[in-house]
């Protein structure tokens, strides 16, 4: 099994790249919008490999917590290494985890290939898998004063919104609404109580 591979940049395509190590290249599938450097620099990417009746394919990651992301995708039911890297691709690791914990689709069925019904398997399947960004960390707990925490975890709900391709005006209306329903502070509700204003009435 390949953990990680690190060598040079030799090609870049539309979702994959080479990467030769010691004059062997490897071709790895990669997230849509990867970081990368120029050809000849180095590189090192997280890798999973994925066995097929026709072949061998390796998933490359700059990111740890993406390839976790990924992993976790392919263990729901329906949900291939094609899918699972549309979703990487498509949603940080935060983003996605931030839309587990608020259970909204909404993010997901903007991903090229995810449906409402796939989109709603994988918020089921992954809640108990995927920690949100927040989780374990209770700033409402911490010391320091209340008022600065509270400003503090209101902005970083507004940004988190936003990083799901919510606008400034309804992030801060969403954040506004959710603060008068949670404890001060608490970032990982506030964002909760917020994407649930934000989900469109039944």
């Amino acid at each position: 099994m390949l953990a990680y591979i690190r060598g040079k940049l030799a090609t870049v395509a539309m979702g994959w790249v080479v990467v030769e190590v010691q004059g062997i290249g490897y071709r790895l599938h990669i997230p849509a919008m990867t970081p990368l450097p120029g050809i000849g620099q180095e590189v090192k990417f997280h890798t999973h490999m994925v066995v097929r009746e026709d072949g061998l394919q390796v998933y490359g990651f700059s990111r740890e917590d993406q390839m976790e992301c990924f992993l976790a995708l392919l263990d729901v039911a329906g949900v291939g290494p094609k899918v699972a890297l549309a979703v990487v691709s498509f949603l940080q690791p935060e983003a996605l985890r931030l839309a587990v914990a608020g259970g909204d689709v909404n993010p997901l069925v903007k991903v090229p290939g995810v449906g409402k019904k796939t989109a709603q398997r994988i918020l089921l399947e992954l809640k108990d898998k995927l920690k949100g960004p927040f989780e374990g960390n209770d700033l409402s707990e911490s010391a320091g004063p209340v008022s600065g925490q509270t400003a503090a975890a209101e902005e970083d709900a507004v940004a988190a919104l936003l990083s799901l391709g919510y606008g400034q005006a309804e992030a801060r209306q969403a954040v506004d609404k959710a603060c008068k329903k949670t404890a001060p502070g608490d970032v990982s509700h506030i964002i909760k109580y917020a994407l649930k204003e934000l989900a469109p009435a039944k």
